[in-house]
Order: structure tokens, then C-alpha cells, then sequence
């Protein structure tokens, strides 16, 4: 019977804390998908990473394996939380800029230094919420557009992100380990708050839907047609190659039960971001406790 090891060989990565600050691009970007977080099934390609020690999250889409398989190293979210961790405080300033007016908005020289040792980008935030800003910026990439229906979409949706965003749990996680989980968190409640307006699960609830139709709307009209593809994952590896002008891979297109994998990553991080909280508070807490009851026993 597969272990936790065997389905999740990503979760044991050590945490790259590096700044992207002042890199340099090493490979040209090729390839923008633009279209939704949760609009793909996800893949468990081995191609992708690498297995390293300390416990932390890595999540591979289909897209983001079709890529890689195709020979374009492609961004995806869960990079943040190990390899390119230190990518993080970026992402935010990035962030306060566009959505909060804390300064000017990126260019291609900031997303050159982000996203410098990937040729491709995935459907996720926080990148899809910069879509135009990217589609500005590589004006020599492709762009490929996966959509779902829209209430098989807002279903996972609610569940993978808004779920886990306002879980009360994860929340307190949140709180509880402010070197690791709260910097990841607060680049991704930022974003959905300042892009799509949503600061709730009773927002997202209103406006979530709306949001996925204005940026499927706002992706075609500034995308000209010849850089566009329209893709459905069923459709496997022809269309794709041949927009790419890539060979077909004789492996099959990657597919994986998403929900319950997802689940089980998340839950696995949570609980590693618990216990790296407790470990810092908790002896605070007895120290605390000690000085009250030495208070006390004096007093009497």
C-alpha cells in the first residue's frame, strides 16, 4: 500500500529562502496559462521535482506537467512554499502595488527577476491575477486558455481555496507560524482580495463566479488570435503540439484524481505549519505561566 511518501514524494523539500531580486532571465518565456486557478486536473509527473528532506508542498497541475514534459520549466503557486520561498516577499510588493497602490506596478524587468528560470507560467495565483500585466510583458509568448464549466469550477473553487483560505484552522495557523505559513498566506489572501475583491467566503460567494467571466473575457480581448489557444484538457497532447510546435510525448496526457490529493497535501501542510507554530509559542507560554506563578506564590 502506497505511503504518505510514495503520493506526496513533493512534500519533502528543504525551503529555498533565496530573494529572485537582481536575477537574470536563463530561459525565454514561451508559454502564459492564463485561464483560472482550479480549471485543471492535477498530475502527479514524476519530471517535475526532485525529493529533499524537511517537510513543505509542492502541487503540480496538468498543465504545469505538460509543460514540463514539452521542455518549458513552468511557475506554478507551490513553488512559494518550497523552492522559491523566498519568492515570496516579491509576490507581495508585486501585490501592494498593482492592487493597493503602494508604488508602480511591475514590468517586465521585475517579472524577468520572479520569474527568471521558468519558460512558462501556470494557471494560478498569484500570477493569473498579473494576466495582462503579462501578456504586456512577453508579447513573444503563447497563450493558453483552459476553462471549465463555471459550476464544476465554482464547486472547486470554494472548496480547495475558500475553503482552506477561511478555514477557521487555517487561520489559526496563519497566526500561529509567522515565518513560514503566514507569509504563503498572506500573499494569496492579498491577491484574492485585492484582484477579485473577495475577503470572505461570503464574497466569494457573490462575486466569484463574476470574477471567472471577466477574466476569461479580459484574457481574449488582449490576446491576439494567433497567440491564443483555447484548450481543454481532454483533448489531450495534439492541439497543445501543435500550438507549441512540439513533438507529441508518447506518455499519456497527465491526469489525477485532484480533490482527494489536494486535500491530503493541504491537510499535511497545516499540520506541519501547526507544529512549527506550537514549537515557537509554546515555550513562551510556559515561561509565561512560571513568571505568573512565582508572581503569585510571592504575593502570598
Amino acid at each position: 500500500m502506497a505511503t504518505v511518501k510514495d503520493r506526496h514524494p513533493e512534500l519533502f523539500q528543504p525551503i529555498n529562502y533565496e530573494s529572485p531580486r537582481g536575477k537574470v532571465r536563463s530561459v525565454p518565456m514561451q508559454v502564459l496559462c492564463l485561464g483560472f486557478n482550479r480549471t485543471g486536473t492535477a498530475s502527479k509527473s514524476k519530471v517535475i521535482l526532485p525529493c529533499q528532506e524537511n517537510l513543505s508542498l509542492i502541487f503540480v497541475g496538468a498543465m504545469s506537467s505538460a509543460l514540463e514534459t514539452l521542455g518549458n520549466p513552468c511557475w506554478h503557486s507551490f513553488h512559494l512554499l518550497t523552492t522559491h520561498f523566498g519568492d515570496n516577499e516579491m509576490w507581495q510588493d508585486a501585490i501592494d502595488r498593482k492592487f493597493f497602490g503602494k508604488g508602480e506596478p511591475f514590468g517586465r524587468e521585475e517579472f524577468d527577476q520572479l520569474l527568471h528560470s521558468f519558460g512558462a507560467v501556470s494557471s494560478d495565483t498569484p500570477a493569473i491575477a498579473f494576466a495582462d500585466d503579462l501578456i504586456a510583458a512577453y508579447p513573444e509568448a503563447k497563450v493558453v486558455l483552459v476553462e471549465r464549466d463555471i459550476d464544476k469550477w465554482y464547486e472547486s473553487y470554494m472548496h480547495a481555496i475558500i475553503g482552506n483560505m477561511f478555514n477557521p484552522f487555517a487561520t489559526l495557523v496563519y497566526h500561529l507560524d509567522r515565518a513560514y505559513i503566514h507569509p504563503i498566506g498572506k500573499v494569496q489572501k492579498s491577491v484574492v482580495a485585492g484582484w477579485a475583491g473577495i475577503r470572505s467566503r461570503r464574497d466569494a460567494e457573490l462575486k466569484a463566479r463574476d470574477k471567472y467571466r471577466q477574466h476569461y473575457a479580459m484574457v481574449r480581448r488582449l490576446t491576439p488570435p494567433e497567440r491564443l489557444l483555447e484548450f481543454k484538457l481532454e483533448d489531450g497532447w495534439d492541439p497543445l503540439c501543435k500550438f507549441l510546435g512540439k513533438e507529441v510525448p508518447k506518455s499519456e496526457f497527465p491526469r489525477l484524481n485532484e480533490k482527494s490529493w489536494f486535500d491530503e497535501k493541504s491537510s499535511l501542510l497545516l499540520r506541519e505549519g501547526l507544529r512549527k507554530g506550537l514549537v515557537k509559542v509554546v515555550p513562551w507560554a510556559v515561561a509565561l505561566a512560571g513568571m505568573l506563578l512565582a508572581w503569585f506564590k510571592y504575593l502570598r
